[in-house]
């Protein structure tokens, strides 16, 4: 691969990157990048000793790696892997941080979104006679179809099996409940204690406490995935609950000064909307007040609002 070669790559994986990302910024950061591997390429040659040439591959595919892992970086996205005292690599996770969302495929295919303050993670057997990968947090599968391996999400207790088909799971570590929407095709949702097999518009909920899962009908399966196309939907959701997912969807900190604003609901769909926005729009339909500063917000209860609240109830 020439220079030329090398650069025209570069420039090519970096305008691939996250679309969501700022171009001035995505264009500031390439202009970094591309001089420090150049650096790092000409100290290597000189502490190795030898020719430029002999060497050269080696540095091209050390700086392709150091590309991609910025890229990634970039986008919100961490790669690790685990070694279980073997020696080859185990398992590969792909983490996404608070206030960010991104995409991956599959080695099989299957597109997955991963939504804030999750990972998947997923083995070197991945795709042999099964399919099998492990969730934290919340993702929108669009599972490429495969009679011959079964598709298998690990979750809190749960295994949701499937053969190809498009389904949300949110799951988070820090929330009693687990829920299952399913879009197309067939799922099974197995635990210890129950089964259920869900046919599209329906969503399974399951309760980490008592094991118990629930399966009902919905109007509209999407909605539970809107939030990959930067869409909150609230069906409804209690403040406590509203508060859980804002913290991680703009990677803030939320507090409650009174209690009894945690038990209020909210129904409702916002779209690309600013945080403020949103608290907004709640305090104009709740007896609630809210202080930003900085990352921390705050939560009280207006009392005049409170009285204009529950006269409209009665």
């Amino acid at each position: 691969m020439t220079e030329q070669d090398y650069n025209s790559w570069v420039q090519e994986q970096w305008e691939n990157a996250s679309e969501e990302m700022d171009p001035v910024l995505k264009k500031e950061l390439l202009n970094r990048i591309k001089p420090r591997l150049d650096i790092s390429q000409t100290a290597s040659v000189a502490i190795l000793g030898k020719p430029k040439k002999s060497i050269k591959p080696f540095i091209k595919w050390v700086a392709s790696i150091a590309a991609i892992f910025m890229l990634l970086l970039a986008t919100g996205i961490t790669v690790y892997f685990y070694d279980q005292g073997k020696s080859n690599l185990s398992d590969t996770t792909v983490a996404v941080e608070k206030g960010q969302k991104a995409s991956i495929i599959l080695p099989d295919g299957t597109k997955v979104w991963i939504n804030s303050d999750s990972e998947v993670t997923y083995g070197t057997h991945f795709n042999h006679k099964e399919r099998v990968v492990q969730l934290h947090g919340e993702a929108f599968f669009e599972v490429t179809p495969d009679k011959e391996r079964a598709f298998i999400v690990q979750t809190g207790g749960i295994a949701v099996k499937v053969l190809g088909t498009s389904f949300n799971i949110k799951s988070y570590d820090d929330e009693e409940h687990i829920s299952i929407a399913l879009m197309t095709g067939k799922v099974d949702v197995e635990s210890d204690y129950d089964k259920i097999t869900m046919l599209p518009n329906h969503i399974t909920v399951y309760n980490k406490l008592n094991h118990r899962m629930q399966n009902n009908q919905v109007s509209n399966a999407w909605e539970y995935a809107g939030w990959k196309d930067n869409i909150l939907n609230f069906k409804p959701e209690t403040f406590e609950n509203i508060a859980k997912i804002l913290e991680r969807y703009y990677n803030t900190t939320i507090i409650f000064e009174s209690e009894a604003l945690k038990k209020l609901r909210f129904r409702g769909s916002l779209k690309n909307t600013s945080l403020e926005s949103i608290l907004q729009i709640l305090s104009l339909t709740s007896p609630l007040s809210y202080e930003i500063k900085d990352s921390l917000i705050i939560l009280r209860e207006n009392k005049k609002q409170k009285q204009d609240y529950e006269r409209a109830l009665k």
